[in-house]
């Protein structure tokens, strides 16, 4: 339940006299000092289309003039991306010579704009973001500006820290509160005489407590909301040490627990497997980060508190999702309902994936991408195997999920199962999964387990590149990869069909692609279902 603190700035934020208490004396004693190495990666392309008047960010484009500032832009993602500043760094890191003048004019245009409070510009995310972006390039800009801009650049800072301190604890949750209390810390640290609040640390303290699980993995259990979580601590940290502040302890421990996770969540390409809500991701900016993050940390082999298999062997990498979807509902919104399931690689090329989903999808593909139907795991009659709400999120009741573990001379094999088809059909889901230790063998076994009769589906989603060929018998297919390898997929036990299948993780919207699926029926008894993928 909200407290009287949070009851009271979220009724005063939405009257007239808000905007006076953000003020005070202006601050005269900011620092800047040279971040170094910084986790974002500089994109020219974005520069160029600044410099050429056109503001061209999250897939979309505005034109820069002189209402740049008070339109709602294209769409939502725009709006975060233009406010947040995420492309400050895209433009004054380009080299060219224009870019710092265009850079402080935005900047400075942006603080007539909005140097009063607003509620689209000024949620504690879009604060935290931008901030953080305007230290990080602070010494370009003040140089560049002189004492008037600093005058007023001091107070734009100070009024959004004032607002931050407010409300960066309960205004939003997730990865969007890491970034205000990320945002908050670095606007204190140029705005200090060498030290942060012990408050501001003690909240990022409680709050990575809360959404960092002991195996180093974001509660969203998105590997894509984990790269951002993992990117926002690092630049804050990198941050500190340039203005030669001391950095928190707690923010060395957990960049060290996040970056093994962010392997973890790899395929043989570099990028990442495709679970709640996250796509593959650039596989260059992965690199980058874990470059950034300073940490040697390899990849666990499991993650049990985020929920999440590993194996490597041979060449093939297997990922499988063995932990309950709405664990921590608040961190994620949209959750996928793809228990059980996993994606395999072989080398770099994508063999079985998830159908994935990309940030900027409609609303009818992104709730498409969260159903049991999207995963390569297995569906009864064609029920998501948690209940999921269009709107965002997922039932409260959680799944039962269990996994066990076991290795031996290389060999790696799983056993998982969930209960989220016992209220509506009696059933539980197991699955086995084996991986030989030359990585030319991987076997599974899916049982369902309880009475009565109703249609199954195991379904194994395939990348766009994997051409098949199904065999007359629908027992076995040819599964041909990019580079001419073949891969032989054989079942025991249900009926096997190639049907379409899309996949949604990559960097176009949507690709055409292919799926196997095994049909049948389950019994009065335990029903199970064997299939292997080999090397032909």
């Amino acid at each position: 339940q909200p407290n009287f603190r949070e009851r009271f700035f979220r009724r005063l934020m939405r009257t007239p006299i808000y905007g006076a208490t953000l003020g005070g004396k202006v601050p005269t004693n900011l620092r800047a000092a040279p971040v170094g190495d910084s986790p974002q990666m500089a994109n020219p392309a974005v520069a160029d289309a600044i410099l050429q008047g056109q503001l061209a960010i999250a897939e979309t484009t505005q034109p820069i003039d002189d209402d740049v500032w008070q339109c709602a832009g294209p769409n939502e993602k725009w709006f975060a991306a233009a406010h947040g500043f995420v492309w400050l760094g895209d433009l004054l890191s380009s080299g060219q010579p224009e870019a710092a003048e265009r850079a402080l004019l935005l900047v400075d245009k942006w603080i007539d704009s909005h140097l009063g409070y607003s509620k689209a510009a000024w949620k504690s995310d879009l604060i935290g973001r931008r901030l953080a972006n305007w230290v990080c390039w602070a010494p370009q800009l003040l140089e560049l500006g002189g004492p008037s801009f600093r005058d007023r650049f001091s107070e734009s800072v100070a009024r959004q820290i004032k607002h931050l301190k407010r409300i960066a604890r309960f205004e939003l949750d997730g990865a969007a509160r890491i970034t205000a209390i990320t945002g908050l810390i670095a606007g204190e640290a140029v705005l200090s005489s060498g030290d942060i609040s012990k408050r501001s640390v003690r909240i990022l303290a409680i709050e990575l407590d809360r959404q960092v699980h002991g195996d180093g993995g974001h509660g969203s259990r998105s590997p894509e909301i984990h790269l951002t979580v993992l990117s926002d601590l690092i630049l804050l940290r990198n941050l500190l040490n340039a203005l030669q502040i001391e950095v928190p302890e707690v923010l060395h421990n957990v960049i060290d627990r996040m970056a093994p996770m962010t392997r973890f969540f790899r395929h043989g390409d570099g990028g990442f497997a495709q679970f709640n809500g996250g796509g593959e991701a650039d596989p260059a900016l992965i690199n980058h980060v874990l470059k950034t993050a300073k940490s040697d940390g390899k990849a666990p082999d499991r993650a049990p508190h985020t929920g999440f298999e590993r194996a490597v062997a041979g060449n093939m990498t297997v990922i499988m999702d063995a932990g309950i979807p709405n664990s921590h509902p608040s961190l994620n919104s949209f959750v996928h309902a793809g228990t059980l399931g996993f994606e395999v690689s072989i080398g770099k090329e994508r063999l079985i994936v998830n159908c994935g989903c990309r940030a900027n999808l409609d609303a009818e593909w992104h709730w498409a991408s969260r159903l049991t139907a999207a995963h390569s795991t297995v569906t009864i009659a064609d029920t998501n195997s948690c209940e999921l709400y269009e709107t965002g999120g997922a039932a409260d009741k959680s799944i039962a999920v269990a996994c066990d573990r076991g290795e031996i001379d290389g060999n790696c094999w799983f056993s998982a199962s969930h209960d989220g088809y016992e209220e509506n059909f009696g059933l539980v889901h197991r699955r086995r999964l084996y991986v030989d230790a030359s990585g030319q063998d991987l076997r599974g076994e899916d049982t369902i387990v309880g009475e009565g009769i109703h249609p199954y589906a195991a379904r194994f989603h395939l990348h766009p590149s994997v051409k098949v060929a199904l065999q007359q018998n629908q027992s076995s297919a040819l599964l041909r990869t990019a580079s001419g390898m073949g891969w032989r997929f054989r079942i025991g036990g249900g009926r096997l069909d190639l049907t379409d299948s899309v996949y949604l993780g990559g960097h176009a919207m949507a690709k055409r692609a292919q799926q196997l699926v095994i049909h049948g029926e389950t019994t009065d008894a335990a029903t199970t279902v064997k299939w292997a993928l080999q090397p032909e």
